[in-house]
């Protein structure tokens, strides 16, 4: 019977410990299925042996088995990546054996295990009888070089399952050379001036008579393999080991649903060692697994506490210089004047301000004397912190987030969500609607590894929101508000809560932002002339946009410098049954060249579209000319150089024909540019090819000129969000 495709272990090992990890088993998706096993993590690609026909190559079978011989193979780890393996390099595979792996130098060095005798030709059949070494090869631009032997590897016996230690300096492996416990055991060789030295047993603390294989050293030094000794699950089970000094500690089985009664192996985990993959054959055949330390849920959660940024300033007084025409003048150390004894402010944000209280000459307007300098340090409450509105209409999404989580010590590696009306969300930055009006209590549990112990800890922290009754036929009159400004005084002011008060419609710091009215978003894209927008479009133009962050395509009317003059746009489109329409910022585009992208930093390039020097193509045509393959050159340098960068391709036409064979004629070129892209080793999912046929014109149409330069790629390039970065490290 097949398991379920979630193992959650909740038992808990020790009633002394506050809170017990609990691990998440889950098997990993790779499609098309094959026998899969030893995984190695390599910065956002899983590497592992499969056993696997290779495309289009004559493929040798195992004569014991009759199954393919192992390959290594990769995939691709980012948020929503296609599963689908590819071979490492035909310079790593041979005719036999290939595999397991392990990396260093960020990766461009490789040590790999292989057949001693994988170039002895055989027939169409290989025996495995011979002995395993270990291989080295260098990444050189996008293939490997021609592997180099170990100097330690024998005719007499297998070296095999390399790990490297993450400094990059020690080297444990299995082997089952002379004098040993037993088996195979692990041995240790140090890297010294350039040259590894004679392998030494790691002895009895680590090796037993049974077979100890597959090591993985984690970022914390702690060594995990995979042995089948007495007093296991079953099979061949993990174990760890600390690191005590120049000692190692004694070996641990990892708890359930990590170890089972089948055969489980081939450890490894992401740089915080609180999630990674495993093989088993738990299932009946071997498959990758990933795992995840938990901690439970929503436990001792605290209630959030507001962080005080106002403060009040009181001038000393000076009986000797009363009398004289001075005025206290308050520098506040944040580019605000306030003049007066009594000073009441308010800061932005945390941070070091510089006070400074001086006294001026009423007349002259000149500084007499420096009176007082204080620095003001201001920081944020040591908690979670949930950054949310109190107030929230029913049925309207609006988002709340975590990101301003003050946890100094705590690398955060997950958000779990609790919303209080039964429905829970993962992520640093969740969208919710509350149905019903009430008064809820969302919960939020930050997790994360303590960066000295590696040990999970959690942070949970709870926050009230209030939700009224969403207005149906009016907007809400005015209110009349009470507050206590920093000095104490009570003051009154009149709000109004508009329809589209949508919460971080966040406009950034320097930038000449503008609004529009977002009609819909929607994960299909829909054609312009569908039904839908036949009457929004006798009053506006709508505008189709891609939206990289939340992967949608987005649909728009109006524009304006600020949200006054969009409110009649906004009471239109509602009256034409657009019920979610809502104001959204549309932030400037940075327009660039192809060759001063490589002068800009990650972030400087986030939003960046490069128009000139782009790509351009012939009347009715989606072949990409030679001339433009230079220009691709650079964009793949680009993406290589920055692997967190993502890209949408958007394609254009000019308007001769009709709408609807420029919309496909343009999808296809920005197909085409993919295509191109990904020959040359940018990962599919990190490009959106989007074809917007005329509805984008930056010419005029009726001349050959104008029509030339909207036939047109351009290249929008997205650093992704908090919420993805964090998906694509997992």
């Amino acid at each position: 019977m097949k398991r379920s495709l979630i193992l959650l272990n909740m038992a808990l090992a020790s009633l002394s410990v506050a809170a017990q990890e609990t691990y998440v088993v889950e098997p990993l998706r790779i499609a098309p299925e094959a026998e899969d096993y030893a995984p190695v993590i390599v910065d956002s690609t899983l590497v592992f042996c499969s056993l696997r026909d290779r495309d289009g190559m004559v493929t040798y079978r195992n004569e014991e088995t009759g199954k393919p011989f192992s390959d290594l193979h990769q995939i691709s780890l980012r948020h929503g990546a296609d599963r689908s393996p590819r071979p490492v390099g035909d310079a790593l595979n041979s005719d036999l054996h290939d595999g397991p792996a392990t990396f260093m130098d960020n990766g461009r060095i490789i040590c790999f295990t292989q057949n001693l005798a994988n170039r002895k030709k055989l027939g169409n059949t290989r025996s495995n009888d011979d002995r395993l070494g270990l291989f080295f090869s260098n990444r050189i631009g996008g293939g490997w070089t021609v592997p180099e032997p170990f100097p330690f590897n024998s005719d007499a016996y297998s070296v095999m399952h390399a790990a490297i230690a993450p400094d990059g300096r020690r080297l444990v492996f299995a082997s089952d050379m002379p004098g040993g416990s037993g088996g195979f055991d692990l041995y240790v060789s140090d890297l010294v001036d350039g040259e590894w030295e004679i392998p030494v047993n790691l002895g009895p603390a680590v090796n037993s008579s049974a077979n100890e294989v597959f090591p993985f050293i984690a970022a914390n030094n702690v060594l995990y393999f995979s042995s089948a000794r007495n007093g296991g699950r079953g099979g061949s089970d993990i174990y760890m080991c600390r690191p005590i000094g120049p000692h190692w500690g004694s070996a641990k089985a990892l708890p359930e649903p990590v170890n089972s009664e089948a055969n489980d192996y081939a450890y490894t985990s992401f740089p915080s060692d609180r999630s990674g993959y495993f093989s088993s054959d738990r299932d009946g055949t071997d498959r990758i697994h990933s795992f995840r330390r938990m901690l439970p849920l929503f436990k001792d959660c605290k209630e959030q506490q507001p962080n005080n940024y106002c403060y009040q300033f009181k001038a000393p007084s000076e009986t000797a210089l009363s009398g004289l025409p001075l005025i206290p003048r308050w520098d506040m150390g944040d580019g605000t004047v306030i003049k007066g004894a009594v000073a009441g402010h308010c800061y932005r944000g945390p941070g070091v301000y510089t006070v400074k209280l001086d006294l001026v000459d009423s007349v002259s307007g000149s500084v007499f004397f420096t009176q007082a300098t204080y620095e003001l340090p201001i920081e944020d409450i040591h908690q979670a912190y949930i950054t949310s509105v109190d107030s929230i209409r029913s049925g309207r999404r609006v988002i709340m987030n975590g990101v301003h989580s003050n946890l100094p010590g705590t690398a955060i590696e997950e958000y779990q969500w609790d919303l209080g009306d039964g429905a829970f969300a993962s992520g640093p930055s969740v969208e919710h609607a509350w149905k019903e009006p009430g008064t809820y209590t969302v919960r939020m549990d930050v997790l994360g590894v303590d960066p000295t112990t590696l040990m999970l800890v959690d942070h949970c922290v709870t926050r009230t929101v209030v939700v009224i009754q969403r207005f149906e036929d009016q907007e809400d009159a005015p209110v009349v508000a009470q507050y206590q400004d920093a000095a104490g005084v009570t003051r009154t002011f009149e709000y109004q809560a508009l329809a589209f008060d949508q919460f971080e419609m966040a406009i950034r710091e320097g930038e000449d932002a503008s609004f529009s009215i977002e009609l819909f978003a929607s994960t299909e894209r829909m054609s312009l002339d569908d039904p839908k927008f036949a009457e929004v479009r006798k009053l506006y133009r709508v505008i189709e946009r891609y939206d990289p962050e939340r992967r949608v395509y987005t649909y728009s009317v109006g524009e304006s410098k600020d949200l006054a003059g969009l409110f009649e746009v906004y009471r239109k489109v509602k009256e034409l049954q657009f019920l979610d329409a809502e104001a959204v910022v549309i932030h400037p585009e940075k327009l660039s060249d192809l060759s001063a992208l490589a002068l800009l930093t990650e972030k400087e390039l986030d939003n960046t579209v490069v128009r000139e020097s782009a790509v351009y193509f012939a009347s009715g045509k989606a072949d990409i000319a030679p001339a433009f393959e230079p220009q691709l050159g650079k964009l793949v340098a680009l993406m290589q150089r920055h692997p967190n960068v993502d890209l949408v391709i958007e394609a254009h036409t000019d308007a001769e024909g009709s709408n609807a064979t420029n919309l496909k004629l343009s999808q296809l070129r920005a197909q085409r540019i993919m295509d191109h892209l990904t020959r040359n080793g940018i990962a599919g999912d990190r490009l959106v090819p989007v074809g917007h046929g005329e509805n984008h014109p930056i010419a005029d149409n009726a001349t050959e000129e104008g029509r030339g330069l909207n036939r047109r790629v351009e290249f929008r390039i997205q650093v992704p969000e908090e919420e993805q970065a964090y998906e694509k490290r997992r």
